[in-house]
């Protein structure tokens, strides 16, 4: 840089020619960085010495706070294992109802509370219940009496109803008890509670003891003493936590949340680590107990009795600790007490100790960065007035340096910076830019290549923790999501009784397969199950289909037909798509539901009827009836016990489980086309298929995984192969766009009428008497299956047919549903019409130019 002006002789001369010929880095150290640290200086000694003060009060305050936090959960444990004594002294003391209790609660808690017992006044009154893995395993008595620490030992006298005792922890051994057909001996650490039980005179019964499992105080401990405690002391602070009883006795430390101590034996080998002592307290084979010439730990043991709380700092903690496998800076402790009555004093029952190793006091240096940096801002402001003069200077080329940096940036351009002579460090700044840049864009253009490689190639991967065929059901529902669990316990409950049900769900959600576990469940599984679509039938052929005729009720009636309400007597009856019944069909259901008997139609008698009603809907029945399409009286008939089939969307989690299912599915069938072995999956399409949104549901998904197995060359499924419906719509399968059923293993009703009824309805092609006059066009033949291509010339020479002979001619045993749904996609593609209704409808063949054989030779 060049500077223009007059200099004066003498020491100005030499004092401008000092600076000007220096760089712009010499410059300010020369000038800024001596002020900058008289002032760094100057503040560092005056806070110094408060800031450490202040950070030592503060880390002792919150690690106290963390052990008083900690005690009273311990006390929260306890009080709320004093309750649960006071709720099971309440109640029965028959073993078979205390074991459903105890069950009851290992469910909601697990394995917290490990003995109940109960110590009558005779030998015949007592018993003892273990929650081994959850299950409530009775020990015969004389296993009970040989234990040496057993409930019937050692047990205080009855007080007044309400009073809890508490035990020592305890270490119990059972030897010979039965599990599993098995002998097996199990050991317990376990903190006794005991109450006594009085009758409604007055009169004491006995003693009843609950356990609690001194895992979960260690759990809690180990919970507290992590990063992720409710208070903790932060993310870097590195804190062990031990419980020792009333006499001083180390009992069991916490453990790091990241090993599943819940899974661990209770253990002390770390916070005991550095002391001499004596081992074995009796009850309690791995309890430890320091030696007397450890003062300050028996000093810590001797405010625990006084029910006092504090903290040992680091010239206080000892040898002992700091020469063991951790250094510690700090010890808190914390009394742990128990009221045995609500309104009576405090026990202590033991005492915390949390050993704080972070040594965040003796690290305080890093902290003192924010009063670094205030310090350094206002060096900043002084450095600020001496560089002024520089930056009036040096800010114009800066300026021109930063637009030509702007521009290129906005332009993607690689071209040298046009710009006058620099100072020394800007043009070489202005020197390396470009080569910077370029070399960031190509960097930028690697990274994306190889991260895009990397993608692809993670997508490519096969999925390996998916679940085994041979763990999922081969019928019914699958699934283990929190929605599943609760629909199989509400499928559980409503199979238990006989009332009505109404199951409400989106299509696709398997509303059908939960009514047929309903029946299999309940004590009609012997009886048919008969399934009914009421949106698939005309009012007329619905009505019969239902309630039945007598012979000669119409002029086709030629024999008798019982209805679908006689024939799942004994059995169930599913009504799917009952909100799209007609007033009518309405009206008749509810009278039939109300007095369980229905009327043929032609007969003059009413027939009565054994049969369980489980009705389906995709809509919300109580708004359709508001509106009047639905009648409220027939709703709440019903709907005894409603049963929502939660949507796929909501229970992504069963994908998988679902994925594996269909495609072992697909697999068994052995349709051409597709493969003899489940082929794998990749992560690619796994995470294509959780991201769908699923309006079809579970239909939808089935119908995916079976395309994606035909479109699957080799023995793994990318995410290519999954075809999805970009609008967001169900897959559709069939011409009428509702999902085919075809799939479906079709089911042959147990009351000897087959289940014809969950086709679609057929859609009409337009024929030359319907539209517009002209000739329907000739199908392509793409649009037939194989069965229909064969029968296609037999079917014009027939001229017509029922769906029975169409069956019969089909032959291979194909079922009615699969006969009407081949029938119906003809009539929309022109090839045939239907004329009649009910059973005496027939399916006609219409010739070229519109007309059926019957038609010919009539003039046009």
């Amino acid at each position: 840089m060049r500077f223009f002006g007059f200099i004066v002789g003498g020491n100005s001369v030499e004092t401008a020619s000092f600076f000007v010929n220096r760089s712009l880095t010499s410059r300010m150290l020369l000038l800024g960085l001596p002020l900058l640290a008289a002032v760094l200086a100057l503040i560092f000694f005056v806070t110094g010495g408060s800031l450490a003060n202040l950070v030592n009060r503060a880390i002792a305050r919150n690690t106290q706070l963390q052990t008083q936090a900690m005690s009273l959960a311990l006390e929260q444990i306890l009080v709320e294992t004093r309750n649960q004594l006071l709720i099971l002294a309440a109640g029965s003391m028959d073993r078979q109802e205390m074991a459903r209790r105890l069950k009851f609660r290992s469910r909601a808690d697990g394995l917290r509370y490990r003995e109940v017992a109960f110590m009558g006044l005779t030998p015949e009154n007592r018993y003892l219940l273990l929650n081994y893995g959850g299950e409530i395993i009775a020990v015969p008595p004389h296993v009970a009496l040989d234990a040496p620490a057993g409930p019937f030992h050692n047990i205080s006298p009855g007080q007044r109803p309400g009073h809890v005792n508490v035990s020592q922890p305890l270490e119990v051994v059972y030897s010979m008890v039965p599990i599993d057909k098995s002998l097996q001996s199990l050991a317990f650490y376990v903190l006794r509670f005991s109450t006594p039980i009085y009758d409604a005179a007055g009169n004491f019964q006995g003693i009843l003891i609950l356990s609690l499992d001194l895992n979960a105080l260690r759990d809690t401990m180990s919970l507290y003493s992590s990063p992720e405690a409710p208070i903790s002391a932060g993310a870097g602070t590195r804190v062990r936590s031990l419980f020792f009883d009333q006499d001083g006795w180390m009992l069991f430390q916490s453990e790091n949340l990241d090993n599943d101590s819940g899974e661990k034996a209770l253990r002390s080998d770390a916070v005991r680590a550095g002391f001499r002592g004596d081992f074995g307290r009796p009850g309690f084979s791995m309890a430890f107990r320091p030696g007397p010439e450890h003062l300050n730990y028996w000093t810590m043991v001797a405010e625990v009795q006084a029910g006092r709380s504090g903290r040992l700092p680091l010239s206080e903690v000892g040898t002992a600790w700091n020469s063991g496998q951790m250094r510690v800076e700090s010890v808190s402790y914390a009394p742990v007490t128990f009221m045995p009555n609500p309104e009576g004093p405090r026990v202590v029952v033991g005492g915390l100790a949390m050993l704080d190793s972070s040594f965040t006091s003796t690290h305080a240096g890093i902290q003192l960065l924010s009063i670094y940096t205030l310090c350094f801002l206002g060096g900043l402001l002084l450095l600020g007035l001496s560089l002024w003069w520089l930056a009036r200077n040096m800010g114009r080329s800066l300026n021109l340096l930063s637009g030509e940096l702007r521009s290129r940036n906005e332009d993607d351009s690689a071209e040298p910076l046009n710009l006058p002579p620099l100072p020394l460090e800007l043009e070489a700044i202005k020197q390396n830019v470009d080569t910077l840049l370029n070399r960031l864009r190509r960097a930028r253009a690697d990274q994306r290549s190889q991260a895009a490689a990397q993608t692809a190639l993670w997508q490519r991967e096969a999925v390996e923790d998916l679940p085994d065929p041979a763990d999922l059901p081969t019928r019914g529902l699958v699934g283990a999501s929190l929605p599943m669990q609760a629909l199989y316990g509400q499928v559980q409950k409503a199979s238990q009784v006989l009332a009505d049900v109404l199951i409400v769900g989106e299509t696709g959600t398997g509303k059908e397969l939960v009514s047929e576990s309903i029946h299999r469940l309940s004590a009609r599984a012997d009886g048919p199950f008969i399934t009914i679509n009421c949106g698939a039938l005309d009012e007329a052929l619905l009505m019969d289909t239902l309630f039945g005729h007598v012979k000669g009720a119409f002029t086709e009636a030629k024999q008798a037909r019982k209805g679908a309400f006689l024939a799942a007597e004994g059995g169930t009856l599913m009504l799917d798509e009952v909100g799209n019944a007609t007033p009518k069909v309405q009206q008749a259901l509810l009278r039939a539901l109300s007095t369980r008997c229905i009327r043929p139609l032609g007969s003059d008698h009413d027939v009565p009827f054994d049969t369980r009603i489980i009705a389906a809907t995709n809509a919300e029945l109580r708004g359709d009836g508001q509106d009047g399409s639905f009648r409220d009286d027939l709703y709440y008939r019903l709907a005894v016990i409603t049963i929502h089939t939660p949507p796929l969307r909501q229970r992504k989690e069963d994908i998988p489980a679902l994925m594996v299912h269909f495609m072992n599915e697909a697999v068994k069938t052995r349709e051409p086309g597709m493969p003899r072995t489940i082929p794998r999956i990749s992560r690619g399409a796994l995470e294509k298929l959780m991201r769908h949104h699923w309006p079809g549901n579970v239909r939808e998904l089935k119908n995916t995984l079976t395309r994606a197995l035909t479109f699957c060359d080799g023995d793994l499924i990318l995410a290519e192969n999954i075809q999805l419906d970009p609008g967001g719509q169900p897959v559709n399968d069939t011409p009428d766009g509702k999902a085919s059923r075809e799939s479906r293993t079709p089911e042959e009703t147990k009351g000897g009428e087959p289940d014809t009824h969950r086709d679609p309805p057929a859609r009409p092609a337009p024929t030359s008497e319907q539209g517009t006059g002209e000739a329907p066009s000739v199908p392509n033949p793409d649009q037939l299956n194989h069965r229909q291509r064969e029968l296609l010339p037999r079917l014009a020479v027939l001229g017509s047919v029922s769906r029975q002979e169409y069956q019969n001619l089909a032959g291979k045993g194909i079922s009615m549903r699969t006969a009407q749904y081949d029938l119906q996609q003809m009539v929309r593609l022109g090839l045939m019409r239907k004329e009649g209704r009910g059973p005496a409808q027939r399916y006609v063949i219409v010739q070229p130019g519109g007309q059926t054989p019957a038609d010919k030779g009539r003039p046009r």
